[in-house]
């Protein structure tokens, strides 16, 4: 692929997660998906997510929001088969908390899909928010105390 038809994978990307549209997630990324969050703690913020658990991620996140989570693309960056992107989203927690993290991301492709997602973002925001996240019983998701 181009780097701009990467790019354009990736905007697509971003209107799936803003659309809650699991499906058109799954078709972005090879079987072997892996994504990651680059940050040190806390324990549940490590994770390395498969592809249907990395599109299961928006829906899991905004069980805990006012209203469905919405990421802003910032700037886009690429070159071969990676494209960088700053984010960010401005969301408002059940119990009023603001969520206004920003983020980095690097996409990684391979034959027109993502094979990784490496995410980097404020991890105390995270975890001042978020009590956990949990895309296998999403029903565990939930606020900071």
């Amino acid at each position: 692929m181009t780097i701009e038809a990467n790019k354009q994978l990736v905007r697509d990307y971003f209107a799936a997660i803003n659309s809650g549209d699991e499906a058109a997630i799954l078709s972005m990324t090879t079987g072997d998906f892996v994504f990651m969050t680059m940050a040190r703690s806390p324990e549940w913020l490590l994770p390395r997510w498969d592809r249907e658990q990395f599109s299961r991620v928006p829906s899991t996140m905004s069980r805990v929001l006012t209203a469905p989570i919405q990421l802003s693309i910032v700037d886009m960056t690429a070159e071969g088969d990676r494209v960088a992107v700053e984010a960010e989203t401005d969301s408002t927690m059940l119990s009023g908390r603001k969520y206004n993290n920003r983020y980095h991301f690097v996409f990684k492709f391979r034959d027109g899909k993502f094979c990784e997602v490496r995410e980097y973002s404020c991890s105390h925001l995270a975890s001042t928010c978020f009590g956990a996240i949990d895309t296998d019983q999403p029903e565990l998701t939930k606020m900071a105390p």
